[in-house]
């Protein structure tokens, strides 16, 4: 994974533990391989058994305490995507380790490198009766890449190193099972003379594969474009993709959260206009990232007859198994490598830029003439984040269709699930030191609440903005809204609680918004820690504003030439 300019930093220096027995320096040799291998920042549960491993990854990292199971393991993800690091996830023996269990499935989606370490009990104590005890092998199934590191033990100490530099050069999230009998405190032991050195070191050389053939492919099919989906890395991919469309003429589309600032913001809307999505239509797509946000674009690509698929992490993006060839490698060096060969004089960038303008204009009137709603939310609050983690559903579509790309934009867009922004974001902005926005709905906001506790008891420098449109605003889209009957109770699913109270018990400061000028200074309050911003939106007036933009940008764009 790609950084920013945070991964420079190295955790403070502080003084380290005296290694007083030899749990504390199995737990020091834990940590070293961390540190080995460019992690910097440990999340940390309290806990007992794991007490060993806790000073000294507080001694070796820089430490965050979170008190919730499941919302730390969030923040490790959101650090990992932001830092472009690995990052360690601490628990302690028994069910506190499952509460992982949904971070480390995003984080599987996308192979993100969290490092859960779970301390467990000595075996002695497994299976007659011991308090906080489970088989907590493979806890994760095939979802991380698991080791046991066994009972500290000098004999096997260069082993123990060797296998944690294996799981962290492993990709993805991985799981260390680390067994300690007591003494789990700092007091006195017997230290054995034991060679403890640095395990061998690690090396990935997979070389740049041969793209010219792929180039011949794409320099015969002029009309195409460039789909830039979710993307965490800081790297010279922008400019990769800027000398790919030149090379070939191709337009590039940009999901928010591509890293990309240049190119078509607005194709969900272009798109909806029939008669240009005639005239658009591709011959040949380059993919790179995650999967898009627009199911509506998704389904007008698939209709090319050539698809180049670049494919650095997690899964290949090609969910209707069209694709003529998947690429593996670093996104930037093989849209480079392409450019360099490729030569066409396609149609569709001047075409794409044309409709962007009049899409980009359409918007600019409608939004400031419109009604107040969630599209606005989403926008005004995507120009006014320099670090945007956006929670799925509407908020990401949101965001993807009616905002220009500026800024920083993170999702958890692996497995699209709603739980653990907030958290996510508290790990973003811990790790980069960035003020971080969250763009959360009051589902998502309900469904981690615990992430506020960890922003406050950290006072990191985040504010949320909860769009609460008392319940699921998404499945008025959707079909199951026309079955009145059942719809509120069984998928809107009001709540009806007053959402400021959660901002009282953490201690933030709270503001209630309700036009787009309050949303605005909101945004640009100087509040040092946790701000949460409330937007009541109406669920019911929502799927009309939508409708609404998009009239204006089909009207806008006439026909096209």
């Amino acid at each position: 994974m790609g950084g920013d300019g945070a991964q420079g930093a190295r955790a403070p220096r502080r003084a380290r533990s005296a290694l007083v027995n030899f749990n504390l320096l199995w737990a020091g040799a834990v940590a070293d391989e961390l540190v080995r291998a460019g992690a910097r920042d440990a999340v940390i549960c309290p806990g007992s058994r794991s007490a060993p491993l806790a000073l000294a990854l507080a001694d070796r990292l820089r430490p965050h305490t979170v008190i919730d199971e499941r919302s730390a393991a969030f923040f490790a993800l959101g650090a990992a995507k932001a830092s472009g690091r690995p990052v360690a996830l601490l628990s302690t023996s028994g069910s506190a380790a499952a509460h992982f269990y949904p971070a480390l499935l995003e984080a599987e989606a996308t192979a993100i490198p969290v490092i859960a370490i779970t301390a467990d009990r000595p075996p002695e104590l497994h299976g007659w009766g011991a308090p906080q005890q489970l088989d907590q092998h493979r806890l994760f199934g095939g979802h991380a890449f698991f080791a046991d590191l066994g009972l500290p033990d000098p004999l096997t100490l260069s082993h123990m190193r060797a296998t944690v530099a294996r799981a962290l050069h492993h990709g993805g999230p991985a799981h260390l099972n680390a067994p300690f009998r007591e003494p789990l405190a700092p007091v006195p032991g017997a230290l054995p003379e034991v060679r403890n050195e640095p395990a061998v070191h690690h090396v990935s050389a997979r070389g740049m594969p041969d793209v010219r053939e792929l180039a011949g492919i794409l320099s015969r099919h002029p009309r195409g474009v460039i789909v830039c989906g979710p993307r965490d890395a800081r790297d010279d991919f922008p400019a990769a993709v800027r000398e790919l469309s030149r090379a070939l003429g191709y337009a590039v589309l940009t999901d928010a959260a591509s890293g990309v600032d240049e190119g078509v913001a607005h194709a969900d809307l272009i798109l909806r206009n029939e008669a240009w999505a005639r005239a658009l239509r591709p011959e040949a797509v380059v993919r790179v990232g995650g999967a898009i946000s627009s199911k509506l674009v998704q389904s007008w690509v698939e209709q090319a007859r050539c698809t180049i698929v670049i494919h650095e992490r997690g899964e290949p993006v090609d969910p209707a198994h069209g694709a003529t060839a998947v690429v593996a490698g670093p996104a930037a060096e093989v849209c480079k490598a392409i450019a360099a060969s490729a030569r066409a004089e396609g149609p569709l960038r001047r075409l794409f830029e044309g409709a962007e303008r009049r899409a980009r204009g359409a918007l600019e009137v409608a939004f400031a003439e419109g009604d107040w709603g969630e599209p606005l939310v989403a926008r005004e609050t995507a120009l006014a984040a320099d670090l945007l983690y956006v929670a799925s559903s509407m908020p990401v579509r949101d965001v993807d269709a009616f905002a220009p790309r500026r800024g920083r934009v993170l999702v958890n867009r692996g497995l699209n699930g709603i739980d653990g922004i907030v958290s996510s974001a508290a790990g973003a902005a811990a790790v980069t030191g960035t003020k971080a926005v969250a763009l959360v709905g009051d589902l998502a906001l309900l469904h981690d609440l615990g992430g506020l506790i960890a922003a406050a008891r950290l006072r990191l420098p985040l504010t949320v903005v909860c769009v609460n449109n008392d319940g699921g605003g998404i499945f008025h889209f959707l079909p199951i809204a026309a079955h009145a009957e059942r719809f509120e109770e069984l998928f809107a699913t009001p709540h009806g609680l007053d959402l400021e109270g959660a901002a009282r018990l953490c201690g933030a400061t709270f503001t209630r918004v309700a036009d787009g000028r309050a949303l605005r200074s909101a945004l640009q309050r100087t509040t040092a820690g946790l701000q949460m911003v409330e937007a009541r939106t109406d669920r019911a007036a929502n799927v009309a504003q939508h409708r609404s933009l998009q009239a204006a940008v089909i009207a806008a764009l006439g026909d096209p030439p």
